[in-house]
């Protein structure tokens, strides 16, 4: 270990050098606001990479921003120099973007897909409503597509949204998802909550590429763990389970992408589909001052 290394850890506060150094067993750390999850992230990587040993191809860490990415990607930059280019770093949806492109041809999405944006989806679906011959006034675009976003979070593909839908509403979302779906579909189009679903549908239908994956990403490392939905944790759960090597770092009373569907019950899964895990709680809180607190 570097003399900065060491001395960066030795600065942490007792619980944040347990959960760097901590290894064996797949971990959670619950973190408060300002308690560090950041800093405990970037220094955990580079104890992996330093006195671990890991080969920095074989970390891959994942945030919800890019503005995250690229904050964690700088501090490792000072942390382990040269070694950060070969850190697999970014967003779920940029790394799933990565994954399809490269592989997603074994579950028929060809590479040369187009990532749609939100104007282009209200578009398809305000077709789909107009070839339905209802009235976007009272049916307003925005509605289905939140619906249909909920659903892929969920995991929840158009042809099982109409199995299990109940009454009239449930019923012509059915209809407006399936139009959506195969006008994307039909233009070689995939949404945001595509590049999540299909990832896990790849790895799921093709264990030889999954098994790819796990092999290269020894060591995933999840920072605002709190703010994954069903897709991504399904994710997470796939990637790690070979070795369990995996880090997740989240602030259950925080959660704020409920509205993408984020889904506060898999801080309980992860201790159901890990029950060897650990879990560290980081209190300390080093933003708010000692009269707030």
């Amino acid at each position: 270990m570097s003399e900065s290394l060491q001395r960066s850890i030795d600065r942490l506060n007792p619980a944040q050098r347990d959960a760097v150094t901590s290894q064996g067993v797949p971990l959670l750390v619950l973190a408060g606001p300002g308690s560090g999850k950041t800093r405990v992230i970037t220094h955990r990587i580079a104890y992996l990479v330093g006195p671990r040993g890991v080969s920095s191809s074989a970390i891959l860490a994942v945030t919800f921003t890019n503005k995250a990415a690229r904050e964690m990607t700088d501090r490792l930059r000072t942390l382990v120099p040269g070694d950060q280019q070969y850190l697999t770093v970014g967003t779920f949806h940029a790394i799933c973007a990565r994954i399809l492109r490269r592989d997603g041809e074994a579950i028929g999405i060809p590479r040369s897909f187009t990532i749609t944006d939100d104007d282009d989806q209200e578009a398809i679906v305000r077709r789909a409503i107009k070839e339905l011959d209802l009235d976007d006034k009272r049916n307003p675009p925005r509605l289905f597509m939140s619906r249909i976003s909920a659903a892929k979070s969920n995991l929840i593909d158009a042809a099982t949204f109409r199995l299990t839908a109940g009454a009239y509403p449930d019923e012509l979302i059915a209809s407006v998802y399936q139009k959506y779906q195969d006008s994307l579909d039909a233009a070689n189009l995939l949404d945001f909550d595509d590049l999540l679903g299909k990832t896990v549908r790849l790895f799921r239908d093709e264990p030889r590429i999954l098994e790819r994956y796990q092999e290269r990403y020894q060591h995933l490392l999840v920072d605002e763990f709190q703010d994954t939905n069903v897709a991504q944790y399904a994710i997470v759960r796939l990637l790690g389970s070979a070795h369990r090597n995996v880090c997740v770092v989240g602030d259950e009373d925080q959660s704020v992408y409920s509205w993408r569907q984020a889904d506060i019950r898999n801080i309980l899964n992860f201790e159901t589909d890990f029950p060897d895990s650990r879990t560290i709680v980081l209190e300390q809180n080093y933003r708010s001052s000692r009269t707030i607190l």
